[in-house]
């Protein structure tokens, strides 16, 4: 069964650009979508009432406490799916998981695999992938108590297509499985292969890839059904750039292929 842990932040800010995603996706029933039969999924809020921190400082405060919600989760043997902001939440969430080998599935338009020496905006979000397999942020990834890196064989990067030239020259270089949007044929194999070498799989579903796949659904039922789930990451939705709802509705229609009930 599925736990849901709701994480309205952007970069420490509650509430704000996509952290309104979290709380827009529980008003649309994403509870109800990844519940069993007729209970729909609990739901832990982190939202800490007496944040004083700002900054990093922030950020790292509210992943500790995911971390520990993440670990909550997993210990009442449940999958954690965390609706979050931003993509930092996966050092919280890995941070949380006591899995022996993890693995990690990243679904996302961007690959975040930058470091500050590649990076053109200096964006810390185009950084994630490479903080949680040791590539850069040493420190803030361990503040988050996030002690160990995901080794780069034991990740397959999927979905992407908006990569700069430093990034792509860092993903040719390391060990990671890397399959473009438009190149995505051999993603089973390498998903078999994954879940023969490790024991649970951190899923991060950036929801900007839906725009680059024609059924974004298929492909998040094929990681279902392919690598053991540890815990489930949902990012980056912005209500405030989808007046209609359209977006709203593409993001609930790609989740149901975390519910074998609606594959």
């Amino acid at each position: 069964m599925y736990s849901i842990i709701e994480v309205p932040y952007h970069m420490g800010l509650e509430e704000v650009a996509v952290g309104k995603g979290p709380a827009r996706l529980l008003r649309a029933g994403v509870d109800e979508l990844l519940g069993y039969r007729e209970m729909p999924a609990p739901v832990t809020h982190v939202r800490p009432r007496d944040l004083r921190s700002k900054g990093l400082d922030a950020m790292v405060d509210i992943n500790r406490m995911l971390r520990y919600a993440v670990k909550d989760a997993a210990e009442q043997e449940m999958t954690p799916v965390v609706l979050a902001g931003n993509c930092n939440s996966a050092m919280g969430t890995i941070a949380g998981l006591e899995t022996g080998r993890l693995g990690i599935v990243w679904f996302d338009r961007h690959p975040d695999f930058h470091t500050p020496e590649t990076s053109m905006s200096g964006n810390l979000e185009g950084m994630t992938l490479a903080i949680v397999t040791g590539g850069c942020h040493a420190e803030l990834r361990e503040r988050t108590g996030l002690n160990r890196v995901v080794e780069e064989q034991n990740v397959v990067l999927a979905c992407f297509w908006d990569v700069e030239q430093g990034e792509k020259e860092r993903l040719e270089d390391s060990w990671i499985s890397a399959h473009p949007s438009d190149s995505l044929g051999l993603l089973p194999v390498a998903l078999h292969q994954l879940a023969e070498r490790v024991d649970g799989v951190y899923f991060h579903i950036d929801t900007d890839f839906v725009e680059g796949v024609e059924d974004a659904a298929s492909l998040i039922g094929l990681v279902r059904e392919s690598v053991p789930l540890a815990a489930v990451g949902v990012t980056n939705y912005n209500p405030d750039l989808d007046a209609g709802g359209v977006w709203e509705k593409e993001i609930l229609k790609a989740l149901e292929g975390l519910n074998p009930r609606t594959q």
